[in-house]
């Protein structure tokens, strides 16, 4: 008789270049895990890619569902089924969630059919969304320290140039048509206000679920520094940006004697969230909201500021609520013809 698995473990943007390295080190380590990843196109070559990696580890329970963060009714139906495939004992409670998946864009897009800017859609809202959705889903606290799931969120360097109202004053003042390309500048502000929205409304529902005090859910944000390789969900990123990616990354050997987080490969920051998923933790570091760079530690309030702010961090919270009230009530009970492709 086989070991039983001991928890699933979901990563959003599987397939792409960083979630596909936290899969191959997550599968190195946790050889007992539910590895179930999410991709917008299961049938890409970075799936098949993955797939073929991870099955020359070893045996491996995993697969790869088809969910598009930019759709409140993908990511639903995603989050019930998976509830219900808990509940009725088909995979085991979710221990770990790691929303990898991110989009950047340096033109106007048009917003998504929930009405918003994709990039706050697919950084923000949807991970979010995604996390509330599974509560149920998650493994329930038995009092101790690791005794409930975690919730790591991937950050950026970029949140030092977001705002917390980037997306309410864009909303109001833009009038250019989709298409339009946007400066470098501007682009870096909306990808860094997504992540720091995200980043904020995450560490409120951890506030919030620890006052409830009815599920262990220990929320963190980890900044993986500065990594090497092309992301297939930039939009139109101008000539300038291009060139900049390619200095640094011929530059990366000598940036990585002054800094380790300059530039890496996707591998270094992967092995580095692996570890931080599982570690053991004490009582009085559980109740502490840390927020990573690698594998440095530090208090989140001091990395994000409006964390010491209650009345903001509430606001924040209800608004996030607010946003996702028609997700959170459900948009149609779960698709049963969601795609799939499972790898043993």
């Amino acid at each position: 008789m086989g070991t039983p698995l001991v928890g699933t473990v979901i990563i959003t943007g599987g397939n792409g270049s960083l979630g596909a390295e936290i899969a191959i080190a997550i599968a190195k380590i946790q050889p007992f895990v539910h590895l179930l990843l999410t991709a917008r196109d299961i049938r890409s070559e970075s799936v098949e890619t993955l797939t073929d990696k991870i099955r020359l580890i070893g045996p491996r329970s995993f697969e790869v569902a088809r969910v598009d963060l930019a759709s409140f009714n993908s990511v639903v139906s995603f989050s019930q089924n998976t509830v219900e495939r808990v509940q009725h004992k088909e995979i085991p409670p979710v221990i770990v969630l790691i929303n990898s998946a991110a989009i950047s864009s340096y033109v106007v897009d048009e917003t998504t059919r929930d009405g918003y800017d994709p990039v706050y859609q697919t950084n923000c809202i949807a991970p979010f969304l995604l996390t509330v959705s599974l509560l149920e889903a998650f493994r329930a606290g038995d009092g101790t320290a690791n005794g409930g799931a975690r919730v790591i969120n991937l950050g950026c360097s970029a949140i030092s140039n977001g705002t917390l109202d980037y997306f309410d004053r864009e909303t109001d003042s833009t009038n250019e048509r989709p298409g339009t390309p946007l400066g470098a500048r501007k682009a870096n502000a909306r990808f860094g206000s997504s992540k720091l929205l995200m980043s904020a409304a995450m560490y409120a529902l951890r506030r919030s679920l620890v006052l409830g005090g009815n599920i262990s859910l220990n929320i963190s944000t980890l900044d993986p520094g500065g990594m090497t390789g092309e992301s297939h969900l930039t939009t139109a990123a101008p000539f300038s940006v291009r060139m900049a990616h390619q200095t640094r990354s011929g530059l990366r050997p000598l940036l990585r004697m002054f800094s380790k987080t300059a530039i890496n490969k996707t591998s270094v920051p992967a092995k580095v969230i692996a570890k931080v998923a599982f570690q053991n933790d004490s009582v009085e570091t559980w109740g502490r909201e840390r927020y990573y760079i690698l594998d440095s530690e530090y208090e989140a309030g001091s990395v994000i500021p409006v964390l010491r702010d209650p009345a903001q961090m509430d606001a924040l919270l209800m608004k996030l609520m607010r946003q996702v009230e028609v997700g959170v009530k459900g948009m149609g009970s779960p698709d049963s013809s969601i795609s799939r492709r499972r790898g043993h």
